[in-house]
């Protein structure tokens, strides 16, 4: 049989709060200072669909439903043209507004007058 341990002569005082202070203190040293992005930066990032892993940068986000022939369709031709879908939809959308800049701008300025 295993001899019993007597732990009534620990003293458990300082173990909780050493513990505590020592979770608490900031860390030296350890983790580099994250980058900061001024608006410049940030819109090269955004423009290029590059801000994944940047702390603070983000892209705005939309929930597609497309039917399936259009999703086989983007599927497909984002493979063969080696981008992902977003790359792909980015394309087709800058195309459009590239042919189409003239309604585009006469839209915004409706917009802004109201």
């Amino acid at each position: 049989m295993a001899k019993k341990q007597d732990y009534s002569k620990i003293n458990t005082g300082n173990i909780y709060s050493d513990a505590i202070a020592e979770a608490t203190q900031e860390k030296q040293g350890k983790y580099k200072e994250r980058k900061t992005y001024d608006a410049q930066e940030a819109a090269e990032y955004a423009n290029k669909l590059n801000t994944s892993g940047r702390k603070g940068l983000k892209l705005p986000r939309v929930n597609l439903a497309l039917a399936p022939d259009m999703y086989d369709y983007v599927k497909t031709m984002s493979k063969i043209s080696g981008m992902t879908y977003t790359e792909f939809i980015d394309k087709l959308l800058r195309d459009h507004k590239a042919e189409h800049g003239d309604i585009y701008a006469q839209a915004v300025k409706i917009r802004e007058s109201i």
